[in-house]
């Protein structure tokens, strides 16, 4: 018997083409006669918005069948806990693929701080800033997470002339761009004397507001803080406080604890501070990677193999 599988936000060519090349797998269409449907050995949603309209409304209801699900956001947090993360259930995600386009946000961030682009753009082509355009030569990087996102920035960062240390849960294969690598333990030690801070890991009980009160001691006056991954790892209490006193030189959000940020919080007043709309993780050539990674792992499964970009249901990502 073939096992069944439910898609989710996938344009019919697309699943005509999943049709024709797994034939071990019998294909659904979400929102289509699923009333029809009482057992599904697995859920691929292509777009978060998908993967929530499954999660939230259906997921209960083939949870006991369900032996893969697979959401094509790399942030997972919101939704699993470790109940649902068992032995059983195989969750997939999108992460790793997402670091060139992440990555790229992230430096589009400190540059626009860093060039005054933000300041120059918000009040015109004759405003008079206090503070010189920075260089990046020669600055010192910390990279906290050394995934798909942290390796992509690492990249940029030394093609910049940085000198870049990495802070991460786990030892990672040595590289030649990489100055000194710490683990989490070490963290605070790592922030000290750094130029930039990015923020590139997941949110977990470990991770939660790792930039606070306490650990800003460390940080260097001056410096810059670019969080891309999730916004509860940054109290924006504390951020903003740093930001308004000037300790810090700036900061660059893709990501806030609390989104979409309410148009009169005190935040968007500092001069200091980008906000982007949590869109680093878009980009012209997701949709090819994203379809890539779903194929091989329609491949392993009709195949019994191992998926790709599993989540851990102990550390949660």
């Amino acid at each position: 018997m073939r096992a069944k599988i439910l898609l989710a936000g996938f344009y019919n060519k697309q699943i005509l083409k999943f049709k024709k090349k797994f034939k071990l797998l019998e294909f659904f269409e979400y929102g289509k006669k699923i009333k029809d449907i009482k057992k599904i050995d697995g859920f691929v949603s292509i777009t978060r918005r998908s993967f929530e309209k499954f999660y939230y409304k259906d997921f209960k209801k083939y949870e006991s069948t369900l032996t893969w699900m697979h959401i094509g956001a790399a942030g997972v947090d919101k939704y699993f806990n470790k109940k649902i993360l068992n032995k059983k259930l195989v969750v997939t995600n999108g992460k790793i693929i997402q670091g060139p386009q992440v990555a790229d946000h992230a430096f589009a961030l400190l540059l626009a701080l860093t060039r005054n682009l933000n300041l120059i753009i918000k009040h015109g082509l004759e405003y008079k800033f206090d503070r010189r355009p920075i260089e990046l030569k020669g600055k010192s990087a910390l990279i906290v997470g050394y995934g798909g996102v942290g390796r992509c920035i690492a990249e940029r960062a030394h093609g910049f002339g940085m000198n870049v240390d990495v802070a991460n849960y786990k030892y990672s294969p040595i590289s030649n761009i990489i100055r000194n690598f710490y683990l989490f333990e070490d963290y605070n030690k790592a922030l000290i004397n750094k130029d930039v801070v990015f923020y590139t890991l997941p949110l977990t009980s470990k991770t939660n507001k790792l930039f606070n009160s306490g650990t800003i001691k460390y940080v260097k006056k001056g410096a810059f803080i670019i969080n891309v991954c999730r916004g509860e790892v940054v109290c924006l209490k504390t951020l903003q406080k740093y930001l308004k006193n000037n300790y810090l030189g700036g900061a660059g959000l893709d990501v806030l604890d609390g989104e979409p940020i309410n148009k009169s919080n005190k935040l968007l007043k500092l001069k200091n501070l980008v906000i982007t709309p949590h869109l680093a993780g878009i980009s012209d050539s997701l949709a090819e990677r994203n379809i890539k990674l779903i194929e091989d792992n329609l491949r392993r499964f009709s195949s019994k193999s191992k998926l790709l970009n599993q989540v851990d249901p102990k550390e949660g990502f």
